[in-house]
């Protein structure tokens, strides 16, 4: 007796029947418009096979997960990503006041840097809404998780990889930047025609963050990767990947430093390690030698000046401690050169 399961795929419907053998038949049952029936067997599929499909999924799936979960802790300290947030607010800033005159300012924010933009209008409750560009308003976060789709994605070699990853970054940079412009009409929609301003009538403009925050981000990277995986002729390399993965005996590391001459991304990845980790280690040890007479007199002290004393402390370890860890792990990655093994190869 077989237990069945119905598959529609390319607009065409299989029956995928486990047999009592522990194999998988593929039964093609019709097609366009699903006028047609033959009933014909195709090639079988063992079940050990479906299961190491299966398994990639998971992997693929999990691999996702731990980038979420590294960016995360990567932007835990607050301004991470200082020069990207200096540059956006200033970018913001301006091309407000180039549309609206005057209707934005670029301030400092209470953790120090120019990193707050005050949006201004005299219908605005007290006539500004202060907004402050943090590690997430960066648009890296949508970035990271787009390019380690690309990368995962089993298509064309690191090189066009990143050449496209590099497009992707100069769009996703400027739908961001749109996505924070807006932000201003929104807020003045919302307080219009009120004299002085009523507190709140700017609910519009944080409905919209909201928005974007909970579903906007996944829609531009479900919606930019599907376009990328089409337009590139990804689909082609994915299918030979899963054709291919039968044959998949496992991962191989090495170690030599023999290629070094003739390996130039190699020896970039290794540069880059090393400058990330010796800047990590200047930038620690240039925080531990500064005066740290205000943190000491804020143990246990409980005030709203010495928690940002002893926060701006913590974060400036915590940025060391992350740059340099991720300087280890390209330098791990590099120096090991993992790659897969399939079995024609051995052969």
């Amino acid at each position: 007796m077989l237990s069945c399961r119905l598959l529609f795929f390319n607009r065409s419907l299989f029956l995928f029947a486990l047999t009592s053998s522990g194999q998988i038949q593929t039964v093609y049952v019709g097609c366009e418009g699903m006028g047609e029936s033959s009933g014909k067997v195709s090639d079988d599929i063992p079940f050990p096979e479906f299961v190491r499909m299966l398994g990639s999924v998971f992997v693929l799936v999990a691999v996702l997960l731990f980038g979420e979960i590294l960016f995360r802790w990567f932007i835990e300290p607050a301004n991470t990503l200082l020069p990207l947030q200096l540059l956006e607010a200033w970018l913001w800033s301006n091309i407000s006041n180039l549309i609206w005159s005057g209707s934005a300012e670029l301030v400092a924010h209470q953790t120090g840097p120019l990193t707050q933009v005050n949006l201004l209008h005299p219908t605005f409750y007290g006539g500004v809404v202060p907004l402050y560009v943090s590690d997430e308003c960066t648009g890296l976060h949508e970035l990271f998780f787009l390019g380690m789709m690309m990368l995962l994605t089993p298509s064309f070699d690191l090189k066009t990889k990143f050449k496209h990853l590099g497009i992707a970054s100069l769009i996703v940079f400027m739908l961001n930047l749109v996505r924070l412009v807006v932000l201003y009409p929104l807020a003045v929609s919302g307080c219009e025609g009120m004299n002085g301003g009523t507190f709140g009538c700017e609910s519009p403009l944080f409905e919209f963050h909201d928005f974007v925050l909970r579903y906007g981000s996944l829609i531009v990277l479900v919606i930019g990767w599907t376009i990328w995986f089409n337009i590139t002729g990804a689909r082609k390399g994915v299918r030979e990947f899963w054709n291919r993965l039968p044959q998949l005996q496992g991962v191989s590391f090495n170690p030599s430093l023999d290629d070094l001459k003739s390996n130039s991304p190699r020896v970039a990845s290794l540069c880059l390690s090393l400058s990330l980790g010796l800047s990590a280690i200047i930038y620690y040890i240039s925080i531990i030698m500064k005066d740290t007479s205000s943190v000491d007199a804020c143990t246990n002290t409980i005030s709203a000046t010495c928690n940002r004393i002893t926060t701006e402390y913590e974060d400036a370890i915590g940025i060391s401690l992350r740059i340099f860890l991720i300087g280890v792990s390209i330098l791990m990655f590099a120096w090991m050169q993992p790659r897969l093994n399939w079995l024609e190869e051995e052969e």
